[in-house]
Parts: C-alpha cells; structure tokens; sequence
C-alpha cells in the first residue's frame, strides 16, 4: 500500500475503534508493518496508508520480529519530564521539527491476538509512541512544534528542495 499525501485530510480525522469481530487484525498488521519496512520508519499508523482505524505499529524495520503493533490504544499515564528531539513523519518527507514530548509513558492496547496489555515506555521509543497516537487523533507533529522550530524545519526543507531542483535540472554546483 501507499503512503497518503501528507496535506489528505484524513490525516486530520480521529480514527475509529477496530472492532475484532469484524475487522481482520493479523491482516492490518500484516499491511501495516510491510508498508512500515518499505518506509523504513520507526512506526506507521494505519490512517497514513488510509486505514481510518485506531491502530499502529512500532518497532525496528531491520528487525521484523522487534515490531509489534497496538490496536485501539489509550495513554494511561505519561511522566512531567519532558524531552525536546528532532521528529520526522514518512508523510511529511523530509520535514524534520524538534518537539517536545512526555520522557516516559504508559499505554495500554490490544494485541493482534486480542488481549490486551499494559506498558511502561522510556525516551526514544515513548517519543515515536506518542508521535503515531497523535495521528490516531487527527494531530499532525508540526502542531506540537513551537513557532521557532516550524519555522527552521520548513527552511531547512526549502533549501533542501530548492538544491534537488538545481540537482535535476543539471547543475554541478552546490550553493
């Protein structure tokens, strides 16, 4: 499956609820962490390929057996410390914005098998968590970013754009 463009407004939509009964569960999951290795990303939401359901997976594309995928998620707690580090988003190529997000949390979820469970994740992994719960609430990352932030992320990506123009148009130079 394809990523959807970064400005569909599905991005900007709460996801329903997947409903195990009728919804497939192995087959999202399946979809979902192809699509994940393809991007080679740290997590994916299924809203990002156009699954408008409250599910996502994370977890290390060089590793498959590291990704695990959680179904109808819900942030039980998340710590006072917070951490400012650089994120980007496989529908925003390129777009690089430093956010600034709880240091640890918990969520619970259910597996793709139906039970449900509950856990308690720290920095980096906490951070790409919250990044793909947002998406499940229609919240994209440059709405967490300060002014300041915004602005250099998308002058970061203007000039970089503007330098794979030149690139294609044939220039040799770098300036």
């Amino acid at each position: 499956m394809k990523l959807i463009d970064g400005n569909d407004p599905r991005l900007k939509e709460v996801s329903s609820d997947v409903d195990f009964d009728k919804d497939n569960p192995i087959e999202l999951f399946d979809t979902l962490k192809s699509a994940m290795i393809e991007c080679k990303t740290t997590g994916l939401s299924a809203c990002q390929l156009g699954i408008m359901k409250r599910f996502f997976v994370v977890g290390n594309y060089e590793d498959p057996d590291s990704i695990i995928g959680m179904f109808n998620p819900l942030i039980t707690d998340q710590s006072e410390d917070m951490i400012t580090y650089e994120e980007a988003c496989p529908s925003f190529p390129g777009l690089f914005l430093k956010i600034k997000r709880p240091k640890e949390i918990r969520i619970r979820y259910t597996k793709r098998d139906g039970d449900i469970d509950t856990f308690r994740f720290t920095g980096y992994t906490a951070r790409v968590i919250l990044h793909e719960y947002d998406h499940l609430n229609g919240i994209l990352y440059q709405s967490r970013a300060n002014r300041y932030h915004l602005d250099q992320g998308k002058k970061k990506l203007d000039k970089y754009n503007r330098f794979v123009k030149r690139m294609k148009n044939g220039e040799k130079s770098i300036r």
